[in-house]
C-alpha cells in the first residue's frame, strides 16, 4: 500500500529495461520493503501505548532503541525556541513519531502539531490514529519526497536517515529538499551500517557527502551548531541562517 505517485514515477524510470517490474520492486524494497516486517502495522495498531515495542518494529527506529536517550537528549541540548517547540516536521517519518512518549520535555511540553511524511498509506492512517490519541491534529501524509517539497514552518524538522536514500534516487535531492525547509532547527541523520551491521565504510563517505555538501553551499540557508555520533547514527543539527 504505497503512495500511487510514488510507484508510478518508479515504474516510469524503468520503463524500457529487460524486466521494468522487478527493477522496480528492487528499488522499492531498497527505499522501504527492507525496513518493515509484512505484520507491523497490525502489531503496531494493538500496541499505540508501547513506544518501545512501537519502535522495535521498523527496523530504522529498532537500531536506534539502544540509544535512544543520547540521541533525542543531545538533540534537546541544541534546541532553543521561545516559547517552547510547538512544531515538528518529520519527513520520511517511518515510525519515528511513536517516540513522542519517550522524547525529553523540551521537544514536547508545549507541542501543539506533529506533521509527518512517509510513502506507507498504512503508516499514514496509523500514524493519524495515533496522533489523534495524542490529541495532536491528524496531520501524517504521504508524499514522494523525491519529487515533491513538504515545507511547512516548524520549530524542528527531523530528515533521519532520509538524505541517502533521496541522493540514491536523485542526486542533489536530499539536500535540496533539506535547505527548503522552513525550520528554526534541522536534524539530519545518516546510518553508519547497512541493516545488516556491516560498515562498508559507510561512517566515512557519508560524513564526507555531508561536509562537500555543506561548505560547498547546498545548506546554505542553515548553520551547522552541532554534530555527533550515537550508536548507528551521524547526526547534526543545524539552525536557521535565514530570518523568519
Amino acid at each position: 500500500m504505497l503512495y500511487p505517485p510514488l510507484i508510478e514515477r518508479i515504474l516510469a524510470e524503468e520503463f524500457g529495461k529487460k524486466d521494468p517490474k522487478k527493477a522496480a520492486k528492487t528499488r522499492l524494497h531498497q527505499m522501504f520493503g527492507a525496513y518493515l516486517c509484512g505484520n507491523a502495522h497490525k502489531k503496531a495498531a494493538r500496541l499505540l501505548k508501547d513506544a518501545p515495542t512501537l519502535l522495535s518494529l521498523h527496523a530504522s527506529t529498532k537500531e536506534r532503541l539502544p540509544h535512544f536517550e543520547n540521541f533525542y537528549e543531545f538533540i534537546a541540548t541544541q534546541v532553543c525556541v521561545s516559547g517552547g517547540v510547538k512544531i515538528i516536521s518529520d519527513l520520511g517519518c517511518g515510525f519515528n513519531p511513536f517516540a513522542l512518549p519517550l522524547m525529553p520535555a523540551v521537544l514536547t511540553e508545549n507541542l501543539a502539531e506533529y506533521h509527518a511524511w512517509d510513502i506507507d498509506i498504512r503508516t499514514r492512517d496509523l500514524l493519524n490514529v495515533y496522533f489523534a490519541e495524542m490529541l495532536l491534529p491528524q496531520s501524517a501524509k504521504c508524499a514522494d519526497l523525491a519529487v515533491e517539497t513538504p515545507c511547512e514552518a516548524s520549530d524542528v524538522t527531523f530528515m533521519l536517515k532520509l538524505i541517502p536514500v533521496l541522493e540514491a534516487q536523485i542526486a542533489g535531492r536530499g539536500f535540496a529538499l533539506a535547505n527548503a525547509q522552513n525550520t528554526q532547527f534541522l536534524v539530519v541523520t545518516y546510518p553508519t551500517k547497512s541493516l545488516g551491521g556491516r560498515e562498508k565504510g559507510m561512517e566515512k563517505n557519508y560524513a564526507a557527502a555531508f561536509e562537500n555538501a555543506y561548505a560547498s553551499g547546498g545548506l546554505s540557508n542553515f548553520r551547522l551548531i552541532a554534530n555527533e555520533k550515537i550508536g548507528n547514527e551521524l547526526v547534526y543539527v543545524l539552525r536557521s541562517a535565514v530570518r523568519r
